[in-house]
């Protein structure tokens, strides 16, 4: 019976980490990079989509993980079954009260474990030996959240059994913090930031990691330590000095302020949801963004034939622009493709901050921005300006 009993934890054991990671990493990947992918791409960190080789390494990298995750649940069940591990099987034993507290307590006690384990980790003395391997993939995927070597994932699942063993915990508990865990390594490394913005373009959340964060720390190693909290790295001076510049680029700020129209104009500029499946034809002319907030003349980039820009020519009150004037170029980028033009940069002229944003052009001549920044969406006409100058001509 013993035996049996043990296979059975041993089957159920792996099978459970498994299923984890292939929801887990594999469901985020589904959902973000493929499905929502044209969706989400201005909210794309990098403009470089991983290739399948990189994916391929990950996922036979992650099946090691696994094992040596699961090889940890099965020490787990023995130590409970032994009496070492005070897991308890009834709610009322302790309370709920105390359900939810163990579950916040094991989640800010692993954020701690990972902060310092990974700084060890980079250490140099042992960052080739120990954790080289997942910096190999320095555009990381959802598959890159296991994607360790043998030593570090040894390390990365001790915490669980030397927790479990020091503080009693519900198996509920248990399985909602493993996929929290599990989630939010996925989320993570997937590329796209998912995280919303306030109204002074930092994360709505400042105190969680976003997606910016750690893939801060894929460029750039010395930063950005932390798993799931920014206190440590901000604590221990380890955050990357432009992280929040970095997300309001991704992420800019939902809000706009009364009487300043060029807010309305960059938040026409996001998560452009195209209406046509047409060829565009080639954008130039002159515009005129909503109440003559801005007068945009298009052409073909300096640098770049291929590319459309747009050449500030005139705004409504330039005396507030610091970073942008008459003359400037504010629109950088675009490229044509079946919905329009899509990947363009757009440069707040008050604020120097840089936005990606895409153009439908209707069957008028006119064009139509339409948007979203975190919870909020806008949608504009902008109008050729010789059209607009006959409209004016009409009503003398």
């Amino acid at each position: 019976m013993a035996e049996f009993h043990l296979t059975d934890l041993i089957i159920g054991t792996l099978t459970h980490d498994t299923l984890r990671y292939a929801f887990g990493a594999g469901g985020t990947y589904l959902i973000i990079n493929t499905w929502l992918a044209r969706r989400l791409r201005n909210r794309k960190i990098r403009e470089q989509i991983p290739r399948w080789p990189q994916i391929r390494r990950e996922l036979v990298i992650s099946a090691r993980t696994i094992l040596i995750f699961a090889t940890t649940g099965i020490l787990i069940g023995l130590a409970h079954a032994a009496g070492f591990a005070p897991i308890y099987d009834q709610i009322d034993d302790y309370g709920v009260a105390y359900l939810i507290g163990s579950l916040l307590l094991i989640i800010i006690a692993h954020d701690a474990w990972f902060y310092w384990t990974h700084r060890l980790l980079h250490h140099r003395r042992l960052f080739r030996l120990m954790h080289r391997t997942h910096h190999r993939s320095h555009n990381p995927t959802p598959f890159t959240s296991y994607t360790f070597d043998t030593s570090e994932a040894v390390i990365n699942a001790a915490f669980l059994p030397i927790f479990v063993v020091l503080i009693p915990m519900h198996p509920l508990a248990l399985l909602a913090f493993v996929f929290h865990m599990m989630l939010r390594n996925a989320l993570g490394h997937c590329g796209y930031e998912i995280f919303p913005a306030r109204s002074d373009g930092k994360p709505l959340f400042d105190w969680l990691t976003s997606v910016t964060h750690h893939d801060l720390h894929h460029a750039n190693g010395r930063y950005n330590m932390g798993l799931y909290f920014t206190w440590w790295d901000r604590l221990m001076g380890t955050e990357h000095p432009r992280y929040h510049q970095e997300f309001a680029r991704i992420a800019p700020r939902p809000s706009v302020r009364s009487g300043d129209l060029m807010p309305v104009l960059l938040l026409s500029c996001i998560f452009v949801l195209a209406s046509t499946s047409t060829k565009a034809a080639e954008l130039r002319g002159t515009y005129s963004a909503p109440y003559l907030g801005a007068v945009v003349r298009f052409e073909s980039c300096p640098n770049d034939s291929t590319l459309t820009c747009g050449r500030l020519l005139w705004g409504w009150d330039v005396t507030i622009w610091r970073h942008i004037q008459p003359g400037d170029l504010m629109i950088t980028g675009l490229k044509p493709d079946t919905a329009g033009w899509s990947q363009g940069r757009l440069q707040h002229p008050e604020t120097g901050l840089t936005f990606r944003g895409n153009i439908h052009q209707l069957a008028d001549g006119r064009l139509r921005l339409r948007g979203c920044a975190g919870p909020i969406c806008a949608s504009q006409i902008w109008v050729p300006l010789r059209q607009l100058k006959n409209t004016l001509a009409d009503l003398q």
